[in-house]
């Protein structure tokens, strides 16, 4: 986004492809019950999805297609038995290049509905952040696709039930203005529109000296993570209810690091939260707005949610992992994006 799958497509929202391992042989392929979502490298595979206060996904663009897909298979554990006909049909009776991508007739469909507490009557809310353009379907007018994720290949026949992101089609003159690869879009399936509609800001960072920066002591596994790096540029950005403050770490090569990010209330100065984005071995802190000399934006701020605090989001990349979406008060929440990425 800008969150960007820029790849996450560049960056954060889009289904990673930049694995190195794409490849697993089916003899290391366990059958068992397991999540598509993988929060981190170090999940079990036994573990059941991520619970958030609220599912949002995203918009996966297709190549010289003329639909878009949007997989809600974190929400829709698959089982890995290939013999197990419940979640798909037989796939090797449609044969290898059908397989790849395929809707659902009403007895699959009808169990997806009802695994994912989905209705017919409910609707599916495709919404863009950095244009602030909002689409709605309703459930039953859109199809149920299963698409070969993009770890697995015709080298891989027969597929296996977990090579699939399960979710539905959306036709692309649908989705006219909408950002390029829909890097910025957001999909929440329910009753009602989530999303406020309000304008996000991306945020204009300023340099400021280093004395200006809140005096807050590092929490001690911040410490651990920062104990050989050191601090670089200072920024801050200002709205009517929020100050921001965001200082850089470098390591020993003068590389950026990790960033710690400050926000407080404009008025009161006081601190509402504090997060750490760190390099690992999954993760990496994204660029700031305009430090690559364009014009794409990764950090927002704003009203993103009817019913929910302001969010700020944007400061780091994931590889394993989805990108987060952190609410502006106490509770401290991070809302984990459903984007099936896979590793």
């Amino acid at each position: 986004m800008n969150i960007k799958y820029h790849a996450l497509l560049g960056a954060s929202f889009l289904f990673l492809l930049s694995c190195n391992n794409k490849q697993e042989t089916k003899n290391n392929k366990p059958n068992l019950i397991k999540t598509t979502a993988i929060q981190n490298d170090s999940v079990r595979d036994e573990e059941l999805p991520r619970k958030e206060s609220i599912n949002l996904f995203t918009l996966t663009y297709r190549d010289s297609t003329d639909v878009a897909f949007v997989s809600l298979s974190d929400i829709y554990p698959v089982n890995d038995d290939p013999s197990d006909k419940l979640i798909l049909p037989n796939i090797e009776k449609m044969g290898k290049t059908a397989a790849q991508y395929f809707t659902f007739g009403e007895k699959y469909r009808n169990l997806f509905l009802s695994k994912t507490n989905i209705s017919e009557t409910d609707s599916l809310f495709v919404y863009d952040y950095a244009k602030n353009k909002l689409a709605s379907f309703a459930i039953k007018n859109l199809k149920t696709a299963a698409l070969l994720n993009g770890y697995s290949s015709g080298e891989d026949w027969p597929y296996h039930n977990y090579d699939y992101m399960i979710g539905f089609e959306i036709s692309k003159q649908y989705l006219n203005g909408f950002s390029d690869y829909y890097t910025s879009v957001l999909v929440y399936a329910g009753k009602e529109n989530p999303f406020a509609k309000e304008p996000l800001k991306p945020i204009d960072w300023k340099k400021i000296n280093r004395q200006e920066y809140p005096s807050k002591a590092l929490k001690n596994e911040d410490k651990t993570i920062l104990k050989n790096a050191i601090p670089g540029n200072t920024y801050s950005y200002k709205t009517n209810s929020h100050q921001y403050f965001l200082q850089d770490y470098l390591d020993s090569n003068k590389i950026i690091y990790a960033r710690r990010l400050l926000v407080t209330d404009s008025k009161t100065k006081e601190i509402i939260i504090e997060k750490l984005y760190s390099q690992s071995e999954g993760t990496s802190p994204a660029p700031l707005n305009g430090e690559n000399g364009d014009n794409s934006f990764d950090q927002y701020t704003g009203k993103l949610f009817k019913s929910k605090p302001p969010v700020v989001f944007g400061f780091q990349y994931e590889s394993f992992g989805c990108p987060a979406i952190s609410l502006i008060d106490k509770s401290n929440e991070d809302i984990y994006i459903q984007c099936d990425n896979r590793h």
